[in-house]
């Protein structure tokens, strides 16, 4: 197999040449729409658009994001990473540090106008979402081709979560989204063996450091994402291994490097808390709001001391991280308990996170534009597209499209028992992009019947082949023999 086989099409019909013969200007738009750095300021343009739209609109279009909020407001006075809730004060590690810094910062450039800050965190978020379509375009380029690289980055700049959530949303989900395609897309490569071995021995130290920092910054972000860090190093082990590349000093470097840039956090909360808490501290209490005797569906949001009194005074009197190990031990009684209600709940949550059957009710933004019916038809489709195209390069050619199987299959299982919400899911939905484009690229393919579907060795490839090309082929080797 030749390593840099990819997925592509190959005209069956040359145009006349003096036919396909542009105009500069022509030419110049077409170039551009070639351009993923074109698809990147579309997609801001399109998102600030959105942006001035619901601002003007006003009413029901007011962006959410409590704790994160709460907690940059904190560190903007000088109080530290604290007082999540209202009323609530103290250091925490309800949510991960790397958010609530940034809006911290805006809170400090804009004199500390909550409104100003507002409009910050989403023209951040909508920075964030529109340069994802440069690591889509690589991860998609590098996988799959060239024209399967540019409609992924088109279409992220037009889909319609991906303009609805950041601005919904003042959340890490559009920055955990950008680090995350960006780590997929700097591990395919990383398991490219090196053409110039020679050159690469002496940058490689550094590459895998830079690797596991990025790691480090994203765990920091959205520690969800790390149950995708040993699965992806394991894969690249494995990979430089079958290549003949060096792969234990490289993925040590990485590991080295990741837990060196969480090790700080991990300490400031072990001084804070006098216990061991690497990132967040918040899991008990979300798994339990998703399970416990209260739940008839997904979860029991009512629950949260947010919103109710007697788990607010309970918060108080125990203390967060005490407060988080009692919620987790009693979920985790309620499921030795009620087995059975648990996988009930949890076959809900895994429906809600695909389909957003229950989301489309519990979205503020989606109510108020009575998109309902069309937000689950939409999430339904994209869905069942980007599972279709993962059996097919899975079927071309499952080894290399392991970490789109991984991000797929690991990451939403946190969701899964504890509660869902398609934004939840928010830091996949590149990889989907991806994936629903190359599955509509083979529909398109066979529907047309022009090109025919070909899988070569263990490449993933889309060739357009006549019958009389392939004879003319096995005539050409026939001969050569």
């Amino acid at each position: 197999m030749r390593q840099n086989e990819t997925l592509e099409f190959v005209d069956l019909n040359p145009v006349n040449p003096a036919v396909a013969i542009l105009s500069p200007r022509e030419d110049s738009i077409q170039t551009g729409l070639r351009s993923p750095a074109t698809a990147v300021a579309a997609a801001l343009l399109l998102r600030l658009g959105f942006l001035y739209l619901a601002h003007q609109a006003g009413g029901n279009f007011f962006p959410v994001g409590q704790e994160a909020g709460n907690v940059a407001w904190s560190l903007a006075l000088g109080h530290g990473f604290s007082s999540p809730l209202v009323g609530m004060l103290g250091p925490t590690a309800w949510v991960a540090p790397v958010y609530p810094f940034l809006l911290a910062l805006g809170f400090k450039l804009l004199s500390m106008n909550p409104y100003h800050v507002i409009v910050f965190g989403q023209v951040m978020n909508a920075i964030f979402s529109a340069l994802t379509c440069w690591p889509i375009y690589l991860l998609a380029k590098k996988l799959f081709s060239l024209p399967v690289a540019l409609a992924s980055c088109w279409t992220w700049a037009v889909l319609p979560t991906a303009i609805l959530f950041p601005l919904e949303w003042i959340w890490d989900q559009s920055l955990a989204a950008l680090l995350l395609t960006a780590l997929l897309c700097a591990t395919v490569y990383l398991a490219a063996e090196p053409a110039d071995k020679t050159a690469a021995v002496r940058r490689e130290a550094l590459f895998w450091a830079a690797y596991g920092i990025g790691w480090a910054f994203t765990l920091l972000t959205n520690p969800a994402i790390g149950l995708l860090l040993p699965v992806l190093l394991l894969w690249l082990a494995w990979k430089r291994h079958k290549t003949g590349a060096a792969w234990k000093g490289p993925v040590a470097i990485s590991l080295l490097a990741c837990v060196l840039g969480v090790v700080p956090w991990t300490a400031r909360n072990y001084a804070a808390f006098g216990r061991f808490v690497p990132v967040k501290s918040n899991f008990g209490l979300e798994f339990w709001l998703g399970n416990n005797p209260d739940v008839k569906i997904i979860w029991t949001w009512w629950r949260s001391p947010a919103s109710d009194t007697a788990e607010s005074n309970e918060l108080h009197r125990l203390g967060e991280v005490a407060y988080m190990h009692e919620k987790q031990s009693e979920a985790l009684k309620f499921i030795w308990v009620h087995p059975g209600a648990f996988l009930d709940s949890s076959f809900d949550r895994f429906v809600d996170t695909w389909t957003a059957l229950w989301d489309q009710r519990a979205d503020p933004w989606v109510n108020a534009l009575h998109a309902g019916a069309g937000y689950v038809f939409f999430c339904s489709a994209f869905s069942l597209l980007a599972l279709l195209g993962l059996l097919l390069a899975r079927r071309a050619d499952a080894l290399a499209a392991f970490p789109l199987s991984a991000a797929m299959l690991f990451f939403p299982l946190t969701y899964y028992i504890t509660h869902s919400a398609v934004r939840y899911r928010h830091p996949i939905d590149p990889v989907m992009t991806i994936l629903a484009v190359y599955a509509a690229a083979y529909i398109y393919a066979k529907v047309t019947g022009k090109p025919q579907i070909q899988i070569q060795g263990r490449s993933l490839i889309l060739a357009a082949e006549s019958r009389q090309q392939k004879r003319a082929r096995s005539r050409r080797t026939a001969t050569t023999d």
